[in-house]
């Protein structure tokens, strides 16, 4: 078997005290207003910097109206935060107006 430090978390592994401050995983919502847009960008700062740039992903947490039209990824990423940038899945679909449109975004730090 493998050694595992204090501080990584595996698939398995019990939650931890000294897991959850490595500060390896960071999680987030953001509400997202725009107005007649096909795309849209916003910067976001990580509440702790990561020693490294972590893997990341992002959600669309609503699906009222025509929101399923949008998807979300996140650009940009470096240690300190990201872009999140939302985007008509469709060229061919005309602008949006989103109002508080929650989309959550995860950063990990790879193994």
């Amino acid at each position: 078997m493998v050694a595992v430090p204090a501080t990584d978390w595996r698939a398995g592994m019990r939650i931890t005290g000294g897991r959850l401050a490595a500060k390896d995983y960071q999680a987030g919502s953001l509400s997202v207003s725009f107005t007649n847009l096909t795309n849209y960008t916003q910067a976001v700062t990580f509440p702790v910097p990561f020693p490294a740039t972590p893997i990341m992903n992002c959600e669309i947490a609503a699906g009222a109206g025509t929101t399923g039209r949008f998807e979300a990824r996140p650009i940009n990423v470096n240690a300190t935060g990201f872009t999140l940038f939302v985007l008509l899945s469709d060229a061919a679909e005309g602008p949006d107006t989103w109002s508080n449109i929650p989309v959550h975004w995860t950063a990990l730090m790879p193994t």
